[in-house]
């Protein structure tokens, strides 16, 4: 009997091996999109990127994307509401990705105003329209250190916590990011919180309480850190020793879209089981991929002293 199934099992495997076919996917030639990323903020200069898109399957490294990617030669336009207007310069910027953006010279961002973006690119024109809105105050803010302690038995760790009181006479879409600054590394970009951008609706008028954790880190574009720091860096709560910078923002309705669409594709397009979400934006043109975005924005400042 154990020799007839034996046989039974050999069988099969010689059936099931001769019944596979391999299978040859041709994937379709790629064509480079242009990509537009576009902030312009109270106080501060309008600041463009301009890169070309590449396949998911592209090995890329910092070298490739500053030769490759970026992109130079363009003409670049902000335009406000009230006709004020300034060509961008192409130049080093530390607030840019990639050290390097198109910047507005003198112009600077102003609150409860429009603008208009102009990009020329290959005898192609591309616009967009923003709108930064009013800033406003956090009705109070602090480091959280009952929960980690309660929950985690740590004093070493914490959540940042604030309030604030939705306007109800606006349709309010909010956004928050963080720099931490330490003995070990301090963050050059602004990180977003999770959410990245939400609206009032489910608060709207009503003092609402806030979570900020130091969520949306890039391991891209991080420091060159060692084994130990890295550890560190890799982190959402806030420890002894920290400066937290919190810059709290108001968004139009087109920059909300564009964040929430955008960071949902991000966090789950990497599963193959789903379709990337279609990502809302407010470019006009052909082939384009990004956002000109406005933000209202004010920075409050933590500092968690670490003990000796």
């Amino acid at each position: 009997m154990q020799r007839i199934t034996y046989y039974i099992i050999c069988l099969l495997t010689i059936v099931c091996l001769g019944c596979q076919t391999e299978i040859e996917v041709d994937l379709p030639d790629y064509t480079s999109k242009l990509v537009i990323e576009g902030t312009i903020e109270n106080g501060k200069p309008a600041m463009v990127v301009l890169s070309k898109s590449i396949p998911f399957f592209a090995e890329i490294d910092m070298e490739y994307i500053m030769q490759n990617v970026i992109v130079r030669d363009a003409e670049l336009w902000v335009t406000a509401d009230d006709g004020e207007t300034e060509q961008l310069n192409f130049q080093f910027h530390g607030e840019s990705p990639y050290y390097m953006a198109f910047v507005s010279p003198t112009m600077r961002g102003r609150e409860n105003m429009g603008y208009t973006l102009r990009v020329i690119y290959h005898d192609t024109t591309y616009t967009a329209h923003t709108t930064i809105p009013s800033t406003f105050d956090l009705d109070s803010i602090w480091i959280d250190t009952a929960y980690m302690a309660s929950e985690f038995n740590s004093d070493t760790n914490a959540t940042v916590r604030c309030l604030l009181t939705d306007n109800p006479a606006e349709n309010n879409y909010y956004s928050f990011s963080v720099k931490v600054r330490n003995e070990k590394f301090s963050d050059r970009l602004w990180i977003y919180t999770l959410p990245i951008a939400f609206d009032d609706q489910t608060f709207n008028g009503q003092t609402f309480n806030f979570e900020i954790l130091r969520a949306g880190i890039s391991s891209f574009l991080m420091p060159a850190l060692d084994d130990e720091v890295r550890q560190d860096y890799f982190r959402i709560s806030y420890r002894p020793g920290d400066t937290i910078l919190v810059r709290h923002s108001l968004i139009d309705h087109d920059t909300y879209r564009f964040m929430v669409t955008g960071g949902n594709d991000a966090v789950f397009g990497s599963n193959p089981f789903t379709n990337p979400a279609p990502v809302s934006s407010n470019l006009v043109g052909e082939n384009v991929l990004g956002n000109w975005s406005g933000f209202a924005s004010k920075v409050d400042t933590l500092v968690w002293e670490k003990e000796e």
